[in-house]
C-alpha cells in the first residue's frame, strides 16, 4: 500500500471514529507503530489531524486547515469511484494533463498499472504524488504559486501549457449546473482548464455528485466542450437531457457503460 493509500484509509477510521491510537492503526492497516507514527506526522504538517499521547484527533480548528487539506478529506469514497472510471480512458504511452484538484489525484495511485506515460500538471500536490508512481515522466508548468489550492497559474503557467499536447485532459470543476456548464470560482483556473482542452485530443471532467447545481463565478466548459463525463452517481433527468443533446458521454460508478 502506497503512503498516499494509508493516509486516506487513516483519514477514513478518524473520520468515523474520531481519534485512533498508533496501536488500532497499525493493526488496522497491517503496517508498523513506526510506519503509522511517520504518516501522522506527515499529516499534522498538512494540517490534516493533530497528534496526541500515543494516537491522533481530528482537527477542529478549521483556521489551521488549508481549503486543499479540507478538500482532500472530503467524499473520498465518490473519488476513488470516479477516478477508476477515469483511469480506463488512459493507455500505455499517454501524455495527459491533470489540473490540481484532488478528485484528480485520486487517478494517480492507479497509473502504476501503465508504462511510459508523461504526464503535465500544474498542482503542486499531484507532482508530488506523480513522483511516487513508476514509469511516468512528470513535467509541472512553472509560474506564480496559487496559494491554498496548490497550483500554479499566471502568464508563464499558460504559455507553458500552450506548448503541450495530450491525448487525454483529466479535469475536475468546482460547481456544474444545467444552464452554466461547469465552473470554477477562480478565473485563473478556468483559463487554465480551457487551455488545457483545447490543446487535448479527448477531455474528462470528474466531477463528484455533490457539485451539482452549483454554480461558480468562471465558465470552464459547456457540455458540448467535452468529451467525458465522470461522475458517482446518476445526474438528475435534465442532466441527461442536455448530454444527449451533445457529444459528451456519461461515465457513472453506479450505472456503468462501455466506453
Amino acid at each position: 500500500m502506497l503512503s498516499l493509500e494509508r493516509q486516506e484509509e487513516i483519514m477514513e477510521i478518524l473520520n468515523k471514529n474520531k481519534s485512533a491510537t498508533v496501536e488500532e492503526l497499525a493493526a488496522e492497516l497491517f503496517v508498523s507503530g513506526a510506519t503509522i507514527r511517520r504518516d501522522l506526522a506527515a499529516m499534522e504538517k498538512q494540517g490534516l489531524l493533530k497528534r496526541s499521547h500515543g494516537g491522533a484527533i481530528m482537527f477542529r480548528s478549521t483556521a489551521e486547515e488549508s481549503p486543499f487539506a479540507l478538500r482532500e478529506q472530503e467524499n473520498t469514497a465518490a473519488k476513488r469511484a470516479i477516478a477508476e472510471l477515469a483511469f480506463k480512458l488512459l493507455k500505455n504511452g499517454d501524455m495527459v494533463f491533470l489540473d490540481s484538484s484532488s478528485t484528480v489525484g485520486y487517478v494517480i495511485p492507479l497509473m502504476n498499472n501503465l508504462k511510459y506515460l508523461s504526464v503535465t500538471t500544474i498542482g503542486l500536490r499531484n507532482a508530488l504524488l506523480l513522483s511516487q508512481t513508476n514509469d511516468i515522466k512528470i513535467y509541472i508548468a512553472g509560474g506564480q504559486i496559487h496559494n491554498h489550492s496548490n497550483s500554479t497559474t499566471g502568464t508563464d503557467t499558460m504559455d507553458y501549457i500552450s506548448r503541450i499536447h495530450a491525448n487525454v485532459a483529466l479535469l475536475s470543476c468546482t460547481g456544474l449546473d444545467i444552464k452554466n456548464g461547469f465552473t470554477d470560482a477562480d478565473l485563473e483556473q478556468a483559463k487554465l482548464k480551457q487551455q488545457m482542452r483545447k490543446n487535448s485530443d479527448k477531455v474528462a471532467i470528474l466531477c463528484d455528485s455533490t457539485k451539482f447545481g452549483k454554480t461558480f463565478m468562471c465558465s470552464d466548459f459547456s457540455f458540448d466542450e467535452i468529451d467525458y463525463f465522470i461522475t458517482d452517481k446518476t445526474p438528475p433527468q435534465e442532466y441527461l437531457d442536455k448530454l444527449a443533446s451533445t457529444k459528451c458521454k456519461l461515465l457513472c460508478a453506479v450505472t456503468e457503460k462501455p466506453i
